[in-house]
């Protein structure tokens, strides 16, 4: 799985993005001192340690992820940073494994947007959440395909157009599906799952994250640090340094002697459950 193999470098590359926009969505659901939070796909912990400090000692935080180094390293940073309230556990973010009403919170930043069947993963959110509980979520905002998808002047469809599609449907179905038409889910999808699923005063919010980075080829490198990590490695390994070398002749054109600078358009949604007694 790719996700084990980013443990060491996840928002680690010096491009600030996690983080940022992890601090953007605990801003939109606002978790009070003393709730419950459960952080799905926690990665290295970009929304889990800053929860725990808006949750405070009487609050608890719990991130899970799938992939068991990640898990193992952020694990190790909370107990370095000395925070008994965080706990981080193997989970899968489509179907965590928790009793119903377990928590005031459920956030997925950049993790939701890997689940294919997201009506079904978010009644499952609904049913961990206590009435009154908040949701937020965070994803690419969808672009209509993978091969128009551009980050400013920082083009993602430039990989993609690098793939054999025909290798790919039979190697990786699921990365497949993802090719086709509105990779993301189709725009509105993701509040309208909510909705379904029980969730009011649902609301989508989209902005941009600049991400700055010293040179072209530190930027490229850092989408070798994230979930695009995905598409490279399905580029022939012969082909890899001449999409490198094209993106990075595209940053520096746009730059022109000035930052190197792309543009993430970043899909908040968030919503929470009816009060006890379904007063809104």
């Amino acid at each position: 799985m790719v996700f084990d193999r980013l443990a060491g470098i996840y928002d680690a590359t010096g491009v600030e993005f996690f983080r940022p926009v992890a601090r953007r969505l605990l801003d939109l659901v606002d978790p009070r001192p003393g709730v419950d939070l459960l952080d799905v796909g926690c990665g290295r912990g970009a929304v889990l340690f800053p929860a725990a400090e808006r949750v405070g000692p009487g609050g608890t935080v719990v991130g899970i992820d799938i992939a068991e180094p990640m898990v193992r390293a952020t694990a190790a940073e909370a107990a370095e940073r000395g925070l008994g309230t965080v706990s981080v556990r193997l989970g899968d973010g489509a179907d965590p494994a928790f009793p119903a009403g377990s928590f005031d919170v459920v956030t997925a930043s950049m993790s939701a947007a890997l689940f294919p069947d997201l009506p079904a993963v978010a009644a499952r959110y609904a049913r961990l959440l206590r009435p009154d509980g908040r949701i937020g979520l965070t994803g690419p905002v969808p672009p209509p395909s993978l091969r128009e998808w551009a980050l400013g002047p920082l083009r993602v469809g430039a990989v993609v157009d690098a793939i054999a599609p025909e290798a790919v449907a039979a190697t990786h179905p699921r990365i497949a599906a993802l090719l086709g038409a509105h990779p993301f889910g189709a725009p509105g999808a993701v509040a309208d799952a909510l909705r379904a699923a029980g969730f009011v005063e649902v609301r989508e919010l989209h902005e941009d994250l600049e991400l700055r980075a010293p040179s072209a080829e530190a930027l490229v490198g850092w989408t070798w640090s994230n979930g695009l990590r995905v598409y490279w490695e399905l580029v022939e390994p012969d082909r890899r340094a001449a999409v490198a070398a094209e993106l990075v002749r595209d940053l520096t054109a746009h730059a022109a002697g000035g930052p190197i600078t792309a543009t993430y358009p970043v899909a908040y949604v968030t919503g929470r459950l009816r009060p006890a007694g379904g007063t809104p």
